[in-house]
């Protein structure tokens, strides 16, 4: 699976700057099995100005097995 973090949206909230969500893209799979998206991660989901791009596409990672993971049990009923 590929995860590029491509930027953050950043707003100013009582005059501090604060973040809104990173911007993710992701690709896992090859065709006809693939699956292509983008996500953003905000801080509910435990990300803060400071994290990494490491520790942003691990919880992107998180987020997309568990969406993967809903989706095949949704079928399998």
């Amino acid at each position: 699976m590929t995860i590029t973090v491509n930027g953050a949206q950043v707003i100013f909230v009582d005059g501090k700057l604060t973040l809104s969500y990173f911007n993710v893209s992701f690709s896992a799979g090859k065709f006809p099995n693939s699956l292509n998206g983008q996500l953003q991660i905000t801080p509910d989901q435990g990300v803060t100005m400071t994290s990494s791009q490491e520790d942003v596409a691990t919880i992107a990672k998180k987020l997309i097995q568990a969406m993967v993971a809903d989706q095949t049990e949704q079928e399998s009923k």
